[in-house]
């Protein structure tokens, strides 16, 4: 009896939970999402998703490597951190750093295939992005990332498509199922369905095939690199590395990052939203004519809106630690911060801070709702970043149809903005306040 693509994929993480945990953790972090409209499988925004037909094409010792590959490039992070502007050599980037260290039997170049010595084998993924940018450049300059979005790149073409002709061997003689048509692509690399190759594995492991579609929504992530740094961790403290040897676990740990740092995060923000005009001055000399003709000045003017969360199940330590926040802002250079109060309706008018408060009357303490402040929000154009306080605990809301106002939120503790972030991230940025804030 035929077993389905999916039960065939989860008989061999199955057999990771022994023999490798920190793989299996890897996986199971992701959803396994069926998705026949691409060619072969890819990770992205906490997914992993496949074309069953794919799948079938491979014997159960490829499927085995292919999944191993994948389970590495999201321990490594290189869906969620390692974005490049070109696509498809970010994605060879990517497959050429993991088959230097695992050696898989897929037919993956070494470094040793595309640049023709050993000097550069065991690299990490940056190294081999610049390398293969200016194997493609001759001159030195970069191509334009419209040519990587058409999948012009073509570096290594000999090496890369030697090994890839033994794999289309491999794979057609130990193929489980019969070969079907490619379904339509929404990928820019869709061609006609009679130059498409039938074997998808040659099609996996082409950059040139596969790269813009596979790499298409890579993007900073820092909620899943944080939760990856966990497992990592964990690891670590258990030794429960599996087969992950120890040239690999050193990558693996080179890759582990600080703990999400509010006060970056704000810096970041303030810098982000920074407005500025410019007037005539006699004080200044012109930088060209001197006193002759007016000089210039700029003056910052950011408008600031911070929304605070005054319901019920915000405590008063949290509300303390929300005010603090705005307080810190007038470090960072801000002349003034609008501040609101809110639960399921704004509760008090716009009071205007100039300068650090340490007494706050505070109003509401009913439910939660986020809309009326981004109602507020639509009213009041003008501001150049809004930063919502909140233990996340309410409706995720309709994104606000002003995209000028940068939108930051910022949760009270790790678990919430854990729990409460991932619904409401295509509104803002996020972050959190660590437990030692003050």
């Amino acid at each position: 009896m035929k077993i389905s693509t999916r039960q065939r994929i989860a008989r061999i993480v199955e057999k990771w939970l022994l023999l490798e945990p920190l793989l299996l953790a890897t996986w199971t972090s992701h959803a396994l999402v069926l998705e026949p409209r691409i060619k072969t499988i890819r990770v992205q925004r906490g997914r992993i998703e496949y074309n069953p037909d794919f799948i079938e094409q491979l014997s159960d010792r490829h499927l085995e490597a292919t999944l191993r590959f994948e389970a590495l490039r999201i321990l490594l992070k290189h869906p969620y951190s390692r974005r490049q502007a070109h696509s498809a050599i970010s994605y060879a980037a990517s497959n050429l750093t993991l088959q230097e260290y695992l050696q898989t039997e897929l037919p993956f170049p070494r470094a040793r295939d595309i640049f023709g010595d050993r000097d550069h084998d065991r690299q990490f993924f940056e190294f081999y992005y610049y390398k293969l940018l200016e194997q493609q450049s001759p001159t030195g300059s970069t191509p334009s990332p419209e040519g990587a979005a058409s999948g012009a790149p073509n570096f290594g073409s000999s090496a890369m498509g030697s090994e890839t002709g033994k794999g289309t061997a491999s794979a057609s003689s130990e193929s489980d199922g019969p070969e079907s048509d490619e379904p339509e692509s929404a990928s820019a690399l869709t061609s006609d369905p009679s130059d498409r190759p039938t074997d998808l594995l040659s099609v996996y492991t082409d950059s040139n095939l596969s790269g813009v579609e596979n790499t298409d929504q890579w993007d900073q992530d820092e909620l899943l690199s944080d939760r990856l740094d966990d497992l990592v961790k964990m690891a670590q403290a258990n030794h429960s590395w599996g087969s992950i040897g120890g040239k690999l676990r050193e990558l693996i740990l080179a890759n582990l990052r600080p703990k999400l740092d509010y006060r970056a995060v704000l810096r970041k923000f303030r810098t982000s939203i920074l407005s500025q005009q410019r007037r005539l001055t006699r004080m200044k000399p012109n930088r060209r004519y001197g006193f002759t003709y007016m000089g210039s000045r700029r003056d910052f003017t950011t408008r600031l809106l911070f929304a605070i969360d005054v319901s019920g199940s915000m405590g008063t330590e949290e509300l303390r630690q929300g005010f603090s926040v705005v307080n810190r802002f007038f470090n960072y250079g801000v002349p003034a911060i609008d501040v609101i109060q809110f639960d399921a309706d704004i509760t008090t008018d716009v009071m205007i801070f100039r300068r650090a408060q340490r007494d706050i009357q505070l109003t509401g303490r009913g439910g939660t709702n986020f809309a009326p402040v981004l109602a507020y929000l639509e009213d009041h154009r003008d501001y150049d970043g809004l930063i919502i306080y909140t233990d996340g605990y309410a409706p995720c809301p309709e994104p606000p149809k002003n995209r000028r106002t940068r939108i930051l939120w910022l949760f009270v503790s790790e678990d919430h903005y854990r729990s409460c972030y991932p619904q409401l991230q295509h509104i803002g940025q996020g972050a959190y306040l660590k437990c030692s804030a003050r």
